[in-house]
């Protein structure tokens, strides 16, 4: 999904009720990550994946709206919220803690169906539950995780996939909730998967050892 990002205010999103509840940026990432430990604990999905598909969704705005309709923190859609039973507004789903919890759910589900593989697992919480193959954008969302991932010295697994459709990335473009920053440092449209993967397990081992 395409995300070009604009306040609430710019989209006429109605405004959501003050207090604790409010979708102001201003609300701590600590917040987001007590509410992420909540909505994860007994799922099997690792807390700090959600975070970081959060900072890869929406960079932690909560008045993040998406290209077609994506809303808040995990950049939810109003239709994937409704299949998981929520019933209230658009302003409503943007809560943070509503935001999180649907966000949260749909994640932790396409975590089961990938059984563990972290690059199946956003892809599927990215193109949809239903979808088996890799996009080039969904390669590049994945990188994007991966990296915010091994950044906080997480142990990462798996190989990055290649991708079998789509268009590549290009510096005029965007999407996939990362826009360019996914292919930022990793040579372009035009990646090297072996040596990519090699990198990324040197990386990781780098991080376990503190260097």
């Amino acid at each position: 999904m395409e995300r070009r990002w604009r306040e609430n205010a710019k989209v006429g999103l109605p405004p959501t009720r003050g207090g604790p509840t409010s979708t102001s940026s201003a609300q701590p990432r600590s917040r987001y990550r007590e509410l992420i430990e909540k909505q994860t604990a007994g799922t099997g999905l690792a807390p700090e994946i959600a975070e970081a598909v959060m900072g890869v969704e929406s960079g932690y705005n909560a008045g993040a709206i998406g290209g077609v309709g994506e809303i808040g923190l995990m950049q939810v859609l109003p239709s994937t919220a409704r299949m998981l039973g929520f019933t209230g507004t658009n302003a409503e789903l943007a809560v943070p803690e509503t935001n999180i919890r649907y966000g949260v759910t749909y994640l932790a589900q396409a975590w089961r169906l990938a059984r563990g593989d972290l690059c199946t697992a956003v892809m599927k919480y990215r193109a949809g539950h239903g979808e088996t193959r890799f996009s080039h954008l969904s390669v590049s969302y994945c990188l994007a995780v991966r990296s915010r991932l091994m950044a906080r010295g997480f142990q990462v697994t798996g190989s990055v996939p290649v991708a079998t459709f789509g268009e590549p990335a290009r510096g005029g473009g965007g999407g996939g909730g990362c826009k360019r920053r996914c292919l930022a440092g990793l040579g372009g449209p035009n990646i090297n998967y072996v040596n990519l993967n090699a990198r990324l397990s040197a990386l990781v081992v780098q991080v376990r050892g503190g260097k």
